[in-house]
């Protein structure tokens, strides 16, 4: 019997991006797709535009009740009836063959879960100099392994998306409600997405991971990667805060590294199993070399030393305190991520990407065994080799396919 699909698409009061997205999922002819839109309560014409969708495969949920996003997802996975599940954003989309293609994936090499690299599509209204343009990765094949030592590794490169994710990943709807069968529900973390690729990995899954991308990431001024880390507005970040219902474990609130905010998810996961140690999930030396990361930059923001050091506590990492001074060469190859964060401050990092300017540190290892180029920082002349610009791509105004 063949697998059918889930695309769900959580939205709030982003009507201008969302009938692009959906039109990409539509533009998969497979019948036993569904794409699921969450409407968060909106308050802006997402009604009026979820009224004119004509497509029986879609189905369009509203809250009466504003939700947390974290909330709000765990709706998306109790309503789904897909065999796989999969989030994208409202201002994100997929290829007209991702469908087929993930289908294909999970036939061929019997996996539990899919992951992908990604293209990425610089919406108009983004606050950086990369608006309006388009990246697609360049590479081909699939690579299947295990999940669980991956993740001991994830913040080599705080890459998280090419472990088993809920978020522009697909993955089995049996491991999922193995999960929340377990935890009581899924998201015990504000952080969806990282959450996920932490809770998934811990399964020990048997992954395969795409080099040709299957989701578009789309950076708007309104998506909530871009509000904390550089072309978004504080607008969204401020409602963002005030929606999330959970908050940040001690020491983590205004984290401002990726690494920072996987560790903080990874101790929830902790938390919420009562089996594991952070040392079970990741490596401790990487961990302490991103909290002191995390640490540097805060002191050079201005915060304060008991401020800079919490985190080091929560994680039950005090005694791996770096000794040294402020400022010291301690930071090795991470210097330059440092300089180039402290010239931003006390703004935020316009023109960088979630995920590249603030990485723990350069990527050591790729899935095809081959040596990656050490990259801190991917302005656009850098991506050379690893990306195409894709002009025509950008020109569609929202990654359309022809």
């Amino acid at each position: 019997m063949s697998l059918s699909l889930s695309l769900i698409v959580p939205t709030r009061e982003r009507a201008t991006y969302l009938p692009h997205c959906v039109r990409t999922c539509t533009e998969n002819p497979q019948a036993q797709l569904e794409i699921l839109v969450l409407d968060n309560a909106s308050m802006d014409d997402t009604p009026q535009v979820a009224a004119a969708f004509r497509d029986s495969r879609i189905r369009y949920v509203r809250n009466d009740v504003r939700l947390s996003m974290r909330d709000n997802f765990e709706k998306g996975l109790a309503l789904a009836r897909g065999d796989i599940v999969c989030f994208v954003g409202d201002d994100d989309g997929v290829f007209p063959f991702s469908v087929e293609r993930v289908l294909g994936i999970f036939e061929e090499h019997s996996v539990d879960a899919v992951a992908a690299a990604r293209a990425h599509y610089f919406w108009p209204d983004l606050i950086s100099p990369r608006r309006n343009t388009a990246l697609l990765p360049r590479k081909a094949g699939v690579t299947v392994f295990d999940s669980r030592e991956e993740l001991r590794h994830v913040l080599s490169d705080n890459d998280y998306y090419r472990l088993p994710c809920l978020y522009h990943g697909f993955v089995k709807r049996g491991v999922v409600e193995g999960i929340m069968r377990r935890q009581g529900r899924f998201f015990l973390s504000s952080q969806v997405d990282m959450y996920s690729s932490i809770a998934l990995s811990m399964e020990n899954l048997r992954v395969a991971y795409s080099h040709s991308p299957l989701v578009i990431n789309g950076g708007s001024s309104r998506s909530n990667g871009a509000s904390h880390f550089g072309g978004g507005t504080n607008q969204e970040q401020s409602l963002w805060k005030k929606e999330d219902d959970l908050g940040f474990l001690p020491g983590f609130d205004g984290t401002l590294t990726i690494g920072g905010l996987i560790i903080e998810s990874a101790l929830r996961y902790r938390d919420g199993a009562g089996t594991v140690q952070l040392p079970d999930l990741l490596d401790v030396s990487e961990c302490v070399r991103a909290l002191d990361i995390e640490r540097e930059l805060r002191l050079r923001a201005g915060r304060s030393q008991v401020d800079s050091e919490r985190p080091f506590v929560t994680a039950g990492l005090a005694d791996h305190l770096p000794r040294h001074a402020h400022g010291s060469a301690a930071l090795g190859p991470c210097r330059t991520i440092v300089a180039f964060v402290h010239a931003q401050l006390p703004g935020r990092h316009e023109g960088a990407r979630r995920g590249q300017c603030l990485r723990s540190r350069p990527r050591t290892r790729s899935h095809d065994g081959t040596a990656p180029r050490r990259i801190v920082f991917q302005p656009r002349e850098s991506t050379q080799g690893r990306y195409t610009h894709c002009p025509q791509l950008a020109r569609r105004g929202a990654f359309l396919a022809a």
